[in-house]
């Protein structure tokens, strides 16, 4: 069947009340699709010899099909610009997690011009299990907005601080194209505050063969960028991470064995209250670069507090001197670092753009759910208040999943301020943070979920031009005069 651009808009607007998202318009094997919306409810248009491949109801000409899971799929094998793939080679990436599913055609519209290489599909297990969803979930969500805007630059997937090697499997086979090893439960935090008693009976107690790896490979000599290390240096090091190389080796090597196609690896050791110094970082890569691990990207734990959507807290110029040793421990490995729970921390974008010549992976997800909820704040006022007040309410359980340090106390009373001032409270770290770790309760509110997603889909423009606006400000610092 020959179809044109032209008959495929003839036959969509024979429909009653289609709007077609025009950009999303292409065609493929004699097969025509563009995402369209029938009042609130969006639909993927299909017309032509593959719309068997597609489930749905057909209307005329036209199949219109629900955006799930399948044709998803199915839209990938006839488009692949919509699949996800690797985005090793490029320097400049950046984790744009949608915990909504609906923020896609507004990040794809924010990263415009900055050469950024967006990873639009970026959940983690405790994302996933918050708000319901799968990867294949994410993913397909990631596909439908990269059609409906017509984006053809390529994006990746990402399973997220994932820990273990089901879930790295269940990550892979679902499509992601990346994977955050998060090593955390193999970090010996407690060994960081040993006395040096504790170090001395710790260390004796290691296999001897460990022992004698470690002292071989790191005393008597100058390290790059880190120098001479001391054996009190060296044995407190190796406390604390030798379990989670060997478990960065083990899943690197399972990843290798079951992946179809390329697969980005970032090492993430980020996840503990203690900073990573640059010679725990160092002797990290190391082991991994003698045993052939070749990361992506790694995350390591910087100075100051990275705390969920708010900025940055601590003495800049520390971040600032750490970071340089960090970057040059990259540089000698040939890797990026990543900057992790990087949303809203505009103090040290700059710092960050400078020092790694824009090569590095930053990674945002809750300040885009956030940015959803300054809309409710600004167009449905009583959603946003009982919103608001669930949150506080339920802020000690949410807390729970997330580290944060601000005082709801210091949030002002919803009921003493009017309808105008309710946006205010995005701007405020004690009620950002509050409503960033309150997402997943919310989202399991029936009352809550039936009034916000429809709301989301008339209001969806407003969305778009908030994330624009929101992630805009994160790359502008981040990529202005490296």
């Amino acid at each position: 069947m020959s179809i044109t651009t032209d008959s495929f808009l003839a036959a969509l607007n024979g429909i009653d009340g289609v709007h077609v998202y025009e950009r999303s318009i292409d065609t493929a094997e004699g097969t025509a699709c563009a995402i369209v919306r029938l009042g609130l409810q969006k639909r993927l248009a299909v017309m032509g010899d593959c719309a068997d491949n597609f489930s749905g109801d057909q209307k005329g000409a036209v199949k219109l099909c629900p955006l799930s899971v399948e044709n998803a799929q199915a839209l990938q094998v006839l488009f692949p610009y919509a699949a996800p793939k690797s985005h090793a080679g490029h320097p400049f990436t950046m984790g744009l997690g949608d915990r909504l599913g609906l923020a896609t055609p507004g990040h794809v519209r924010a990263i415009a011009g900055y050469g950024v290489y967006p990873v639009l599909a970026q959940q983690s297990i405790r994302e996933l299990t918050l708000t319901g969803r799968t990867f294949a979930d994410v993913i397909a969500a990631a596909a439908f907005g990269v059609f409906q805007e017509g984006y053809r630059d390529g994006y990746g997937a990402d399973g997220d601080h994932l820990k273990t090697k089901e879930e790295i499997r269940y990550a892979i086979e679902s499509g992601c194209t990346m994977i955050t090893l998060d090593c955390s439960e193999h970090i010996d935090i407690h060994a960081a505050a040993y006395s040096d008693a504790e170090v001395e009976a710790a260390y004796g107690a290691l296999p001897a063969d460990v022992r004698e790896h470690y002292e071989q490979a790191y005393l008597g000599r100058p390290l790059p960028v880190v120098g001479a290390l001391t054996v009190a240096e060296l044995r407190r090091i190796v406390l604390v991470f030798y379990r989670a190389v060997q478990h960065a080796e083990s899943c690197y090597r399972y990843i290798d064995q079951i992946k179809t196609r390329d697969v980005d690896f970032e090492l993430s050791i980020d996840e503990t209250r203690t900073i990573t110094s640059p010679a725990e970082h160092f002797i990290v890569a190391q082991e991994l670069a003698a045993q052939g691990v070749r990361p992506v990207s790694v995350a390591p734990h910087f100075s100051g507090e990275f705390e969920k959507g708010i900025e940055y807290s601590g003495n800049l110029n520390d971040f600032a001197r750490d970071f340089v040793a960090h970057q040059e421990i990259a540089d000698h490995f040939g890797y990026k670092l990543s900057v992790h729970s990087g949303s809203d921390k505009f103090s040290v974008f700059s710092t960050v753009g400078r020092v790694t010549g824009g090569r590095v992976h930053v990674k945002t997800a809750g300040t885009n759910w956030l940015e959803a909820m300054r809309v409710v704040a600004e167009h449905d006022p009583a959603l946003y208040r009982r919103a608001h007040k669930f949150a506080l309410e339920h802020r000690v359980e949410a807390e729970k999943y997330y580290h944060v340090s601000t005082d709801p106390k210091e949030i002002p009373n919803v009921d003493l301020q009017n309808d105008a001032y309710l946006p205010e409270y995005l701007l405020l770290p004690a009620s950002r943070q509050t409503l960033h770790i309150a997402y997943g309760l919310l989202l399991n509110e029936k009352w809550f979920a039936d009034a916000f997603f429809p709301f989301m889909a008339a209001h969806e423009e407003e969305y778009y031009a908030g994330l624009v606006r929101h992630i805009g400000r994160h790359l502008l610092y981040l990529t202005a005069k490296h």
